[in-house]
């Protein structure tokens, strides 16, 4: 068999093609360790303090190393359409023109960068992309002798671009597969900070809404008492006080009369005042105000309203407290309130011999049941039944408060109102 000998310049070709192919051999050994490299380097932004800018700088520099490109870059899809690069890209000057290119992407779809970028239709030839280094070159970055692009992605939304540029021995399809990894794991760190910012914005959003909540609730309180002490006052100081000069006057008209037709007339029509005064200072004594002192001991302020109701309507009352004694001024606020105002509407309407108190710490709050063998009514018409507007006054009270209140009852059943309030505002 024969031999050819070469030439000392088709030596040298031959020698120089054997070393480019085994430099890309080199390249193209183990890329799971490359993608392994890569994925680490964007899931490392899970585990640091960083700002989002100074972790994509860092990135960029990480993409560089791993594709051999002297320069890397993420660029911003903005609202209009226009491509910006993020802050810090690796490997360019601070005065390039990389930080002022705006790249503007077709209308329809079928711009330059987005068919090359968004649409997988990438090519490469001799390490590059000729068409993208053409929009480079274009749009100012005159020096770019190679470069290649992938899409960064967020799921199905388009977040922007990562470009790598200049790779001193060309790029490969192993490079463009790792940038195109790169784009998809990026998105989904920048997803996960922008759900993380959303959420520290709605946590604040919720601690104002809570502030407001708690002023609302103090306003509401504290604009009841007031209002019924202006009317407990005009009640006492205008109606009672005229009702009790026409008395007067009244009995001195009486001792004037001639007739005795026209006395018993009279002491009719004073009959009839003073059930009008009695009945106008029993609602003095309904609508005046609760001392803004809260008692020291909020089972023994309890007891001593079941106390006051069995001595006034004869009703049985029994009281299983378990609370605890440092229960918050404003809670112990909202749990007597509402419990007075159960056993008045149980007073006024139930006809009961029996009402049951349960009070208790649980989930975090304060839960209150009153029970009582009345009559009973039909939930869904209280409100529509007159005297019953203390029950919407207690389900607001707990609603605002950040708890609940139901009430159930039938006719001839009796009654149960329940509420939860959490221990703090």
């Amino acid at each position: 068999m024969g031999t050819v000998a070469l030439s000392g310049t088709a030596k040298v070709s031959l020698d120089g093609e054997g070393a480019r192919s085994k430099r890309t051999a080199q390249r193209m050994e183990k890329p799971e360790d490359t993608a392994f490299a890569a994925l680490a380097a964007v899931s490392s932004y899970l585990d640091s303090d960083e700002e989002l800018p100074d972790f994509f700088a860092r990135l960029s520099a990480t993409i560089a190393a791993l594709s051999h490109a002297k320069r890397a870059a993420f660029w911003r899809l903005g609202p209009r359409g226009t491509l910006v690069v993020q802050p810090s890209p690796h490997g360019f000057a601070a005065d390039s023109p990389v930080h002022t290119i705006r790249l503007q992407l077709g209308a329809n779809g079928d711009g330059a960068v987005e068919r090359l970028v968004f649409a997988d239709e990438l090519d490469l030839a001799k390490g590059s992309s000729p068409a993208l280094d053409a929009i480079w070159r274009k749009s100012g970055l005159v020096d770019v002798r190679s470069s290649i692009a992938a899409a960064w992605t967020a799921g199905e939304r388009r977040v922007g671009a990562v470009a790598v540029y200049d790779s001193e021995h060309g790029f490969t399809q192993r490079d463009l597969w790792v940038l195109r990894m790169v784009g998809v794991t990026a998105g989904l760190v920048w997803q996960y900070k922008e759900s993380e910012d959303e959420l520290g914005h709605t946590a604040v959003r919720l601690e104002e809404a809570m502030a407001a909540r708690r002023h609302l609730l103090n306003n509401i309180a504290s604009g009841g008492d007031e209002a019924r002490r202006r009317f407990a006052s005009a009640l006492h100081d205008d109606s009672l006080q005229l009702l009790t000069g026409a008395e007067l006057q009244l009995e001195r008209i009486r001792g004037d009369a001639a007739t005795g037709r026209q006395i018993v007339q009279l002491d009719q029509l004073k009959h009839t005042l003073r059930k009008v005064e009695d009945s106008l200072r029993r609602l003095l004594t309904n609508v005046s105000p609760e001392p803004l002192q809260l008692p020291s001991d909020l089972r023994g302020a309890i007891s001593e309203r079941l106390e006051s109701m069995r001595i006034r309507a004869g009703i049985e009352p029994h009281i299983d407290s378990r609370i605890p004694d440092d229960l918050p001024p404003a809670i112990q606020a909202i749990v007597l309130k509402n419990i007075s105002e159960a056993l008045t509407n149980i007073e006024k309407h139930a006809h009961a011999t029996r009402v049951m108190v349960v009070a208790e710490a649980v989930d975090g709050g304060i839960r209150v049941a009153v029970n009582d063998d009345g009559t009973g009514f039909v939930v869904a018409e209280s409100v529509r039944v007159p005297g019953h507007i203390g029950l919407v006054a207690m389900r607001e009270r707990a609603q605002l408060a950040g708890g609940w209140c139901r009430i159930e009852s039938e006719p001839g059943a009796g009654t149960k109102v329940e509420f939860w309030v959490p221990l703090s505002l």
